[in-house]
């Protein structure tokens, strides 16, 4: 055996690896508590990975819809990976070019830009070492960029690989007019390297279309997941975050999706990590995958930038899936305190348990998670970024709501415009249809102003059914949806939001909530009714909680009825073709009189502890419904 493999051979290099381990580890207290744990590990990663097999665990199939585009003026000619070509394609008209059509493609398709993201195989492979390697970028790409320029067309840049692979790259980056990147700390490279300051942020985001809460099949019947890649021969930190977060789930029932199950060495989970290991899914079936789980680990190969963090958080967040992570920097300037960190194997444990244990404190950091992410990270806002920057116009989607108030009862004016004026939903219009009673028009649309309301009075006689002080307000509506709303019942400060952005990802034609809570005055007890219909569809909804676009609401009308108003409402709605979707349980309460004589439906408290649900506190619930 030649001398150069005893002294440079894989063995030489494991004893001092160790070595030094065993060194730090009698001066550092902290590297010698890690210790025991990276031995485990580096054993366990030597032992040969077990045969591929079927996927021992079946998830449910998500539905992937095929439209329609938040933005059909607008068509985008791109190179993307298949992550983002499905993410992006309900943004804008989507049109795949490859090297040797693009020509043909562009002359018989008009496009408004050119996208490109850094991709290893985009669009469907077809672009391979395009951007980089020896030689890269090809000549097929720089000739493409070059005719976009000449014909007047911008052309974007989008570097998803940063910051590790900036430099692999860069030279596909200077083809563009605009460059964006997922790291902040890389905005100044580039405008160096670049010579000029056509830079942005573009981080990773959710497509509610397909990341979204929606419950297929049982729902969150498994525990805890972990998907991904192991890399053997590189990313030693992320190696360590996932000896960090995945060991400690092992003996909690961790199941692991590898990407690339049964395929290279180099990727295949090692030891008691391979033993978890129960199958691979292409993409689409993942998505299925994220609300099949109670809770989602994550680990970061990228620990240092406070914008890059793997897509993977934005999508389970919005999926309402609770989320257990290795440190990163990104995750608290994104997602704050509803993506848990754990730095450390005990905590690691200490919070899985709490997770899964906890269905309140669970469900509670996730619907935190789902209402940030939608708000402030959808491929809408990034969309709309790239679409400003090179100077084409976008305008914001309508999603006004009048919320329609029939009340028989003046003394509760008061109260219906101080819960409106909570609501956190902007574009708010309060239509308030008053049943047999006047109201000083002038006082009210005062109080409403200066609640920051505007507000519509509608005037019904007392012999008017509920289904006719309905369709009065309906028509008196202005908003896109309409919202029907009671006037004793507590709606929280995100009420309105939640139920509006349901529509996002939905396609439901009327939105609401089924399982709820119901307040019982004369005992103090709260109920939690019918708790499995979360993220459902369903035959029916809470009449309070109805939202539904105005356009249907005139065309499928209110039964002139004084009750069973909402439920023969949804029945034609159903029966039209619609769907009824059911979202969270939470920031609704539908509060029950000591006497039911004052309510539509006029069932007593006995027959409803008696009915389906449970039970869950006395007291009052506005600060445990609300979220």
């Amino acid at each position: 055996m030649p001398k150069s493999a005893w002294t440079d051979g894989p063995l030489t290099r494991d004893l001092a690896r160790a070595r030094s381990a065993l060194s730090r580890a009698a001066s550092d207290p902290v590297a010698r508590q890690a210790l025991p744990r990276k031995v485990r590990v580096e054993l366990g990663r030597r032992l040969p990975a077990p045969p591929r097999r079927r996927n021992r665990v079946d998830v449910p199939r998500p539905d992937i819809p095929g439209g329609p585009v938040n933005r059909p003026g607008v068509t985008a000619a791109v190179i993307l990976d298949d992550f983002s070509a499905l993410a992006l394609r309900y943004e804008w008209e989507q049109v795949a070019v490859e090297p040797s059509t693009w020509q043909q493609t562009l002359h018989s398709r008009p496009v408004d830009l050119l996208f490109v993201e850094s991709a290893w195989n985009g669009n469907g492979g077809a672009w391979r070492l395009a951007m980089t390697g020896e030689g890269a970028p090809s000549v097929a790409l720089t000739e493409l960029v070059a005719w976009c320029r000449q014909h007047g067309i911008p052309t974007v840049f989008w570097n998803k690989e940063d910051p590790p692979n900036y430099d692999a790259f860069l030279p596909t980056a200077r083809l563009f007019d605009q460059v964006f990147t997922v790291d902040a700390g890389r905005i100044e490279d580039y405008r160096r390297d670049l010579g000029h300051d056509r830079i942005a942020l573009l981080p990773f985001g959710a497509q509610p279309r397909i990341h979204n809460p929606i419950r297929r099949g049982p729902g969150r019947v498994r525990d805890v997941a972990f998907a991904g890649t192991y890399f053997a021969d590189k990313h030693d930190e992320r190696r360590d975050q996932m000896a960090t977060v995945l060991e400690p789930a092992l003996p909690l029932g961790l199941e692991i999706w590898s990407r690339m199950a049964g395929g290279d060495k180099r990727y295949q989970f090692p030891g008691a990590y391979a033993r978890a290991v129960v199958g691979s899914l292409p993409y689409e079936r993942l998505l299925g995958a994220y609300t099949s789980y109670r809770v989602f680990l994550n680990v970061n190969s990228v620990v240092s930038s406070t914008t890059m963090c793997a897509r993977r958080l934005f999508e389970l967040a919005a999926a309402q899936t609770a989320v257990l992570s290795a440190p990163s920097a990104a995750i608290e300037p994104f997602f704050g305190d509803t993506v848990r960190v754990s730095a450390s194997t005990e905590q690691t444990e200490l919070e899985l348990r709490a997770l899964l244990q906890h269905p309140e404190y669970r469900d509670r950091l996730a619907l935190r998670a789902h209402r940030r992410v939608l708000d402030e990270h959808r491929y809408e806002h990034r969309v709309a970024a790239v679409l400003g920057s090179v100077g084409i116009p976008t305008t914001e989607r309508d999603c006004s709501v009048s919320a329609v108030v029939p009340s028989m009862r003046p003394d509760q004016v008061d109260h219906v415009l101080d819960f409106l004026a909570a609501q956190s939903h902007p574009q708010l219009e309060l239509v308030l249809v008053t049943h047999g009673f006047e109201v000083d028009e002038r006082q009210v649309r005062a109080r409403a102003r200066d609640l920051g309301l505007s507000a519509v009075i509608v005037a019904t006689p007392r012999q008017g059914t509920l289904g006719a002080c309905m369709n009065a307000g309906v028509d008196a509506a202005s908003g896109r949806f309409v919202a029907k709303m009671d006037d004793d019942n507590h709606y929280a400060e995100h009420f309105l939001r939640d139920l509006v952005r349901a529509f996002d990802y939905s396609e439901a034609s009327v939105v609401g909530k089924w399982a709820h809570y119901a307040h019982l005055r004369s005992t103090g007890a709260t109920l939690l009714r019918f708790p499995d219909a979360e993220h459902r569809y369903v035959d029916l909804v809470q009449g309070g909680t109805i939202v539904v676009p105005r356009e249907i609401a005139r065309q499928v009308r209110f039964e002139d009825l004084p009750r069973r108003v909402d439920t023969t409402f949804l029945e034609k709605v159903r029966r039209d073709g619609g769907r009824v979707y059911s979202t969270d349980r939470f920031n609704f309460v539908s509060m029950r009189a000591a006497t039911p004589d004052g309510h539509t439906w006029p069932v007593s408290d006995l027959e409803l502890l008696a009915r389906r649900g449970s039970l869950v506190f006395h007291g009052d619930p506005v600060e445990h419904v609300t979220v």
